[in-house]
């Protein structure tokens, strides 16, 4: 985070429709929340990011985009007259803006609808203003009536609703200009293997599990041996007669025993599935035999725990 802070062009900040609201439990004696007692709304002011974090992109004078995903998960009665966007939806825009009034656009979105839901249009079409073909006017007209708070206040016109002005593809690539490369055309990539098989083996657990449970999973690559790897160009060996191969030892680590009990599947099932998909996937990057050795482990709240948080390279 610290490094995208700094190097980054653009910040794109994706949350949803519930960012910064929940139920917890509270005490009574303390009276923070009165006598509403246990399992009380929680409200919190940095919409479930930080302080730092929020302080960080307040400070910093690269463009921002928030997207709140989810919209699909609010029920659209009471949508106050907005197209497309519920009402809870707006409600949580109107809270980014508040958090970041310099936010350049603030769109609602289902990814879950992939490429054709408007939200994710917009937000392609902003980032690829550069490409002649991308029409950056027709996807934000894409998303109906303007939310108020949907846009910055320095594209705002004076109109009593306070529907932005238009945004062109001039507008939209002043938000990621063109530079120069920042690496040579040959150059595939500047992480390490081990970095690549853990998110190959991520992938792996999207593809399979599906909804939130991969979002709670990490990868760690506990063993790489590559001391096989090149041996058919040592001794001539080609293709599926090779002798070539890599020997990998990954975890998958989850936070609650219920997790690994649906990561592993019943009998192994899933966790096979998993291993199958990604050696494919291993082999195809690699260009050689894999043996890989999954295990799934339970790391209790890692995702809540600061130290776990940058061992893992999160922070």
């Amino acid at each position: 985070v610290k490094g995208a802070i700094r190097d980054g062009d653009v910040f794109l900040v994706v949350t949803d429709v519930n960012s910064g609201s929940g139920f917890g439990d509270t005490d009574e004696n303390e009276g923070e929340f009165g006598k509403s007692g246990n399992n009380a709304l929680i409200e919190d002011e940095f919409l479930g990011i930080g302080e730092e974090l929020v302080r960080k992109l307040q400070q910093s004078n690269k463009p921002i985009i928030v997207c709140v995903n989810k919209v699909d998960l609010v029920t659209n009665e009471d949508s106050d007259g907005v197209r497309n966007t519920p009402l809870k939806a707006v409600q949580t825009i109107q809270k980014w803006r508040k958090l970041l009034p310099n936010a350049f656009a603030i769109f609602p979105t289902c990814a879950a609808n992939g490429s054709d839901d408007p939200g994710v249009e917009a937000l392609r079409s902003l980032l690829l203003a550069n490409d002649p073909s991308v029409d950056v006017g027709g996807a934000i007209r894409n998303l109906g009536r303007p939310v108020p708070g949907m846009f910055s206040a320095s594209l705002a016109s004076s109109s009593a609703s306070g529907a932005p002005a238009m945004v062109t593809n001039d507008i939209a690539r002043e938000v990621l200009p063109i530079g120069p490369p920042l690496y040579h055309p040959d150059f595939f990539t500047d992480r390490t293997d081990r970095f690549c098989t853990s998110e190959l083996i991520r992938e792996t657990l999207f593809t399979s599990l599906g909804k939130e449970l991969p979002y709670c999973c990490e990868v760690r690559v506990e063993s790489f041996d590559e001391s096989k790897r090149y041996l058919d160009e040592a001794e001539g060996y080609a293709g599926k007669n090779g002798k070539s191969l890599i020997r990998i030892g990954a975890t998958i680590l989850v936070e609650r025993d219920s997790q690994k009990g649906i990561v592993v599947g019943k009998g192994g099932k899933k966790i096979k599935e998993v291993g199958i998909n990604a050696r494919r996937k291993l082999e195809e990057f690699f260009g050689v035999k894999i043996f890989l050795d999954l295990n799934v482990k339970v790391d209790k709240d890692w995702r809540n725990n600061v130290e776990k948080l940058k061992k893992y390279g999160y922070m």
